[in-house]
């Protein structure tokens, strides 16, 4: 019988000699008969799933998939892969399967569950460090099983629904909000919707060389290497793309939905971002892009969506501005305010044609770039809440307007403006109905000031 490999946390001393290829006595080690349980990006179903790579030889393996189908995936002489599999035969030379890419991910020594490295084949040696490897995958089950348990308490906990109208509870939440108290949250962020967004995250420095190596070996992107901008997407991954406004570039996501994968996938992407020198700095935007589904181009509803957006716009600035920007907004050079906007082209339903407004309609979705650039990942969640919630209250016939139409170019003083936050509890209150979404929009304007448009 093959041996299973699947708890050697305690085999470290051994795996980085096997990740060389060779024993301790200096000879190659064989694979054969080994298993491996590994996880692989599938662009059918558009998740992360478990693979089982059974070396049936050292350069032959038997790979099964959650569905249980099985294909052979053999190594030829030249180092290339071959499978048994439709995928392969259709597309093997434009992208290797995922049946491939899990035992290459096998030989890499990357992303097992098994930190006991098997051999590495002569062609795939990358002289990596197993004890690096295996330290960094059980750092990330750590990490994942805390936030997990933050979660399940954050929600034993959870904070009384209720209007931001109540001053005790508003006061409750704009303190925990100052104080940065908002967790990251990995399940129904967006209430049960199952609609798809997407987001833009622009980064300045950094060894990008690096961060396309890591991210690609996560499975996060198609190949290990920054491309052109606007490049051709792959279905289900990733894009990491050169921007002409940032020295570092932009990373776009797929389509998403709510799902703990999707939070998880950002969670790293800033994780690997950061770890590698990428910062953000005035220059950088992050973009939401919210399917436009609720609204279908009604233009009813579209209408309501420029009025909640142009009411509430000196607001919108200051949120988009707070959390890791510290109150300081990039300016409007790339994110132009609704009201400089022709009110003839926003009667429409279409937006300027330089797509630079803050508020653009796309074939299919809705793009919000008011938001400054950012690597927190609650700050990005928090952004596609607001998003989401704005277009969501768009498509409600029934969603108030406050009928004021405030020019975003007058200057407000921080200290005198709106001394009861009478603002944003109402426009709060309009768009989200749960207590911790409003504590969530609640922390990036408590962590911003108001300032003036013309920046």
């Amino acid at each position: 019988m093959p041996k299973r490999r699947s708890s050697a946390i305690a085999a470290v001393s051994g795996a980085a000699a096997a990740v060389s290829g060779e024993t301790s006595s200096g000879e190659e080690r064989s694979i054969a008969g080994s298993i491996f349980i590994v996880n692989a990006f599938s662009p059918t179903r558009g998740r992360m799933e478990s693979l089982s790579v059974n070396f049936t030889s050292d350069r032959e393996a038997i790979v099964r998939s959650g569905s249980g189908n099985a294909y052979q995936v053999t190594q030829g002489e030249d180092g290339s892969f071959r499978c048994t599999c439709p995928d392969f035969r259709f597309r093997g030379r434009l992208r290797p399967c995922r049946h491939i890419e899990g035992v290459r991910t096998v030989l890499r020594g990357e992303r097992m569950l098994d930190t006991g490295a098997p051999a590495a084949l002569p062609t795939e040696r990358r002289g990596l460090d197993a004890s690096r490897l295996a330290e960094e995958a059980a750092r990330r089950r750590e990490e994942s099983a805390e936030a997990a348990r933050r979660c399940r308490e954050a929600a034993a906990q959870q904070l009384p629904e209720g209007s931001l109208s109540d001053d005790a509870l508003f006061d409750e939440l704009y303190q925990k909000a100052a104080a940065g108290d908002v967790s990251y949250e990995y399940e129904d962020v967006l209430g049960g919707s199952d609609v798809t967004f997407g987001v833009e995250i622009e980064f300045e420095g950094g060894d990008r060389q690096a961060i396309g190596r890591e991210l690609y070996q996560r499975g996060l992107i198609p190949q290990s290497r920054q491309v052109s901008y606007h490049s051709p997407r792959h279905p289900g991954l990733w894009a990491f793309e050169t921007d002409g406004s940032v020295s570092g570039g932009e990373i776009v996501s797929p389509v998403l939905r709510d799902t703990p994968e999707t939070w998880r996938q950002i969670e790293e992407i800033c994780e690997v971002i950061r770890r590698n020198g990428g910062r953000v700095t005035h220059k950088c935007g992050a973009h939401v892009h919210i399917g436009n589904t609720p609204i279908d181009h009604d233009r009813q509803s579209w209408r309501r969506l420029v009025r909640i957006c142009r009411e509430n716009e000196d607001l919108l600035y200051r949120i988009a501005a707070g959390g890791e920007s510290r109150g300081q907004h990039r300016g409007t050079r790339y994110t132009r305010p609704l009201t400089r906007v022709s009110a003839t082209t926003l009667r429409s339903g279409t937006t300027s044609e330089g797509h630079y407004d803050a508020v653009n309609v796309r074939s299919h979705t809705i793009e919000f770039r008011y938001f400054n650039g950012t690597l927190d990942p609650r700050q990005i969640q928090t952004n596609v809440r607001l998003s989401h919630a704005i277009v969501q209250a768009a498509a409600r016939p029934e969603t108030r307007l406050s009928g004021r139409d405030r020019p975003l170019g007058e200057t407000r003083d921080a200290g005198s403006e709106d001394p009861g936050h009478t603002s944003v509890r109402e426009f709060l209150d309009n768009i989200f109905t749960r207590t911790r979404d409003k504590l969530a929009g609640l922390w990036l304007y408590a962590t911003s000031q108001w300032q003036p448009s013309t920046i």
